[in-house]
């Protein structure tokens, strides 16, 4: 029995799996009607319950439960915001899962499931608990994928996710055997010591690429991102959002805990693989978004993108590029689930989450094209939006780490997208609504909620960055 100094570490991620089970009980024990109507309420509740016990989750300056957790002020950022992601998305699920005819109680139970999958992921000690938490994310999100039974996109869009995360998997777990080969341990920080003594070996450099090929899948780089379009734009919108800011930013994080703990003697190696893929992914992300009609596609193409923008930080490879991939992850998850939340809008009003579907948005709900303007303006990364600061501060890491080349690539991506982001903005307030529409956009409350916590935090980040980057610096151990 580990010792309950041990298990208060891991308080917040007891009460995720404690909610996720209580879910299922409802969704097993009360009839529809009950569970679509008790689930919502009970997930949003079990959320602001297990984001208020951060505050009382003990910090530790060495990992826990035998080496398997870190519990430290890394972990706390990142906990805090993947859970505030979590209940955004939540929050802009009710109506829409009901008008699409999916399971209430399953769908949020999974959703917990895969965030405590992500909280492990990011906190691990050891590769095991690390291949583990990457696990403990991707099958419920495989599921979550595939929720509209009905729709063959949907199908389509958990099957390729499904093939391609498995392969990745695969992969992965075979760099990490080759990396216990190499080194005789799976405790992260007992790799980087015996890495720093036999050196850059054959057998211990092919693991840290099968690790970074695995991890790829995960992010969505390019070339390893041609599941993401079909995936994003087939699974239900709030899923999409969960995978694009939930997943992705526990995978970053957990990138930074592997390279930083285990794999800082092969700093080198993995600093040129993540310059490469850095550059491809801004690259073929940003063309590829360019002729997109479809703005779940045009959002997953942007996302490959901005996987560019932050692996510039981890090319880097130094305690300012550490610092800059939280806080782009942090400002990327409120940007982007805004976005996703006016999507969601158009969703469960039942209208087409296209160009065509947004056209005239500013006459039907000025506000919520107001909020959209917001959020695109920062992800261009327009001067005092968040985006700004972001890419101002991967900027600067890449500069002082002497990859001025790879600061210039993110500037023109960043010019580059203004055409996609600028055309939504034009859907919005020049074009007519199409023949047929209605005249006025009407959205839930909790979508409503969502966008203007999200807008919100925007402005506030926006304006305020210090306070912001003061905190990022506080909880990066590497600094």
């Amino acid at each position: 029995m580990p010792p309950v100094a041990d298990l208060a570490a891991i308080l917040p991620e007891l009460i995720l799996t404690g909610l996720g089970l209580l879910l299922l009980l409802v969704a097993a024990f009360v009839d529809e009607r009950g569970e679509r109507a008790v689930s919502p309420y009970l997930t949003v509740a079990g959320l602001l319950v297990a984001f208020a016990s951060l505050a009382w989750t003990p910090l530790r300056n060495r990992p826990v439960l035998g080496g398997m957790v870190h519990a430290d002020l890394f972990t706390l950022f990142f906990r805090m915001v993947l859970i505030g992601a979590l209940l955004i998305v939540v929050l802009m699920s009710g109506r829409y899962a009901e008008r699409r005819g999916i399971s209430a109680g399953a769908f949020y139970a999974l959703l917990v499931f895969a965030t405590v999958g992500a909280l492990f992921f990011l906190d691990a000690g050891d590769a095991v608990s690390f291949y583990v938490g990457l696990e403990t994310l991707t099958i419920p999100s495989y599921l979550l994928a595939g929720m509209l039974t009905r729709d063959a996109r949907s199908n389509e869009a958990a099957l390729k996710y499904f093939l391609n995360g498995a392969v990745a998997s695969a992969i992965l777990l075979f760099g990490l055997s080759l990396l216990y080969g190499a080194t005789g341990t799976t405790a992260l920080a007992a790799i980087a010591t015996r890495l720093a003594a036999s050196g850059a070996d054959p057998l211990a450099l092919s693991g840290l690429l099968l690790v970074l090929v695995g991890l790829g899948f995960k992010v969505s780089a390019v070339p390893f991102h041609l599941w993401a379009p079909d995936t994003y734009e087939g699974s239900p919108t709030p899923v999409t959002a969960f995978l694009s800011v939930v997943s992705k930013g526990a995978a970053f994080a957990a990138i930074l805990r592997l390279l930083f703990t285990a794999l800082t003697p092969l700093r080198a190696d993995w600093s040129a693989v993540f310059a490469v893929l850095s550059l491809l992914s801004m690259i073929v992300g940003n063309v590829s978004a360019l002729h997109q009609r479809n703005l779940k596609r045009l959002l997953a193409y942007s996302s490959i993108a901005h996987a560019g923008y932050v692996m510039a930080g981890l090319a880097a490879g130094t305690a300012l590029g550490f610092q800059a991939v939280m806080f782009y992850v942090l400002v990327y998850a409120v940007m982007n689930l805004g976005a996703f939340a006016v999507v969601v809008a158009l969703g469960e009003a039942g209208e087409e989450e296209s160009l065509e579907g947004i056209r005239g948005l500013g006459r039907r709900n000025p506000w919520l094209a107001a909020a959209m303007t917001l959020f695109l303006l920062s992800l261009i990364g327009i001067p005092f939006f968040p985006g700004f600061w972001g890419k101002l501060y991967l900027f600067q890491a890449t500069v002082q780490a002497g990859m001025a080349w790879l600061a210039i690539t993110i500037g023109v991506n960043s010019a580059v997208s203004v055409y996609y982001y600028y055309g939504v903005i034009h859907a919005m307030f020049v074009q007519q609504p199409e023949e047929g529409r209605a005249a006025a956009l009407h959205t839930s409350w909790g979508v409503g909620l969502g966008v203007a916590v999200t807008a919100l935090a925007v402005l506030l980040v926006g304006l305020a960055p210090g306070g912001f980057l003061g905190w990022v610096a506080q909880a990066a151990w590497f600094r």
